[in-house]
């Protein structure tokens, strides 16, 4: 009789923890169209990093379904068909705004968010609660790159021995220098942003000077450079090897980048899947959002200075 209520209790406690794994596999699950030229950019292993992060936060399965570049909407739709008969929600990048149409005129009481990036096309549509279109959120990654930036940049003094008599012969400490950061700006860095930037930036080195450019030919001496924010531009820069810290604006494989890169951040349609699919559910047509600022520890030799950049990159301005 005890062996029986023993193998009962076993069972039940087996029960509640398949419970949460058999309801996570029975869900419907999100997808995610994807080109195999960005997977391939994007690196494997970054991909299932972030389809498992995605997937735990969303608690569903996060799929992504893999298209070649130049398949059509045909083609995209057997695509998504085969990897689930009845998504929860589709997510599309905005180079395929007129399949993420079809699709929604093929199904319209399945969500759909389309990221229309910052390219501006005509073919990105109107968005209508189950066809949900989402921007960007620039003006809030240059405020949040300023803050990293100004933490990169500001190195901790070092302690200062007392000594029992100062010596008056000594020479006078160096004149204040303030430090410098280069900001280099694309086509879409707009007054607003470049704003924002320098706010966020002063919050954190309130001396400093901060030099937009958008050549080669305007930079400063990189010597004098205390960090440096790219903003998918400046690529000819990198190609010098900085030796200062760097900020990039990139969904790039971050094994494909600078050693120099601290702070990436990743406008892709995999690092902004989870916030889109929330706002997808609450029927919010339009919207913007950040970019996933990722931060890379192993370049980080000061744990504080890891927790400030992580506290950074989720402040709001």
């Amino acid at each position: 009789m005890k062996r029986i209520r023993l193998l009962v209790v076993i069972a039940l406690i087996l029960a509640v923890l398949a419970a949460p794994v058999v309801i996570f596999c029975i869900r419907p699950p999100v997808l995610i169209v994807t080109d195999t030229s960005f997977a391939v950019l994007y690196g494997k292993s970054h991909l299932r990093r972030q389809q498992r992060d995605a997937s735990f936060a969303l608690f569903r399965r996060v799929k992504p379904v893999m298209v070649a570049d130049s398949a059509g909407s045909d083609v995209v739709d057997i695509a998504i068909r085969a990897a689930a008969r009845q998504p929860f929600c589709v997510l599309f990048a905005g180079n395929r705004a007129e399949i993420a149409v079809r699709f929604h005129e093929q199904f319209p009481e399945t969500p759909v968010v389309l990221f229309s990036g910052l390219v501006k096309t005509p073919e990105i549509p109107s968005p209508d609660g189950f066809l949900c279109v989402y921007d960007v959120d620039r003006p809030v990654d240059l405020y949040r790159a300023g803050l990293c930036a100004g933490i990169l940049g500001v190195v901790p003094p070092k302690p200062v021995k007392e000594v029992e008599k100062q010596d008056e012969s000594a020479a006078p400490p160096p004149a204040f220098t303030p430090k410098t950061y280069v900001l280099w700006q694309d086509p879409y860095v707009q007054s607003a942003e470049r704003e924002l930037f320098s706010r966020g930036l002063r919050e954190q080195d309130p001396e400093s000077v901060i030099i937009f450019v958008n050549s080669l030919a305007e930079m400063p001496d990189m010597k004098a450079i205390s960090c440096t924010v790219l903003t998918g531009a400046g690529a000819e820069y990198l190609g010098k090897n900085p030796r200062m810290p760097l900020i990039l604006f990139s969904w790039l494989n971050p094994d494909f980048t600078a050693r120099e890169v601290v702070v990436l951040f990743d406008d892709s349609a995999w690092a902004l899947a989870v916030p889109a699919v929330r706002m997808a559910v609450q029927r919010q047509a339009g919207g913007a959002i950040p970019s996933k600022p990722l931060i890379f520890s192993a370049k980080i030799a000061d744990n504080n200075i890891f927790r400030m950049l992580q506290k950074s990159a989720k402040k709001m301005p």
